[in-house]
């Protein structure tokens, strides 16, 4: 099912947002919170590359939440979130 472009949630959108929230995790969570009403969202993720992997999530209303994830991306929010406990 191919999404139109206003139907897509992207990291793109993280430009627009504090710049000290842009990571994955901090977009990936805004998306799940705003659409978590919506009902049970299915997720999948490209095999990871040698420059990352592309992952995906769709929610039943038919937004869909993509992010190209390079290595440093994942980790920078990994050490972020080992930094919680």
């Amino acid at each position: 099912m191919a999404s139109s472009p206003d139907r897509v949630q992207a990291g793109a959108r993280a430009a627009e947002r504090d710049p000290a929230r842009m990571t994955l995790l901090a977009d990936l969570e805004e998306f799940v919170c705003d659409h978590r009403p919506h009902g049970r969202m299915t997720g999948d993720a490209t095999t990871a590359a040698w420059n990352g992997y592309l992952l995906t999530v769709m929610c039943p209303c038919g937004v869909v939440f993509k992010r190209w994830v390079t290595p440093q991306d994942a980790d920078e929010d990994l050490v972020r979130l080992a930094s919680l406990n």
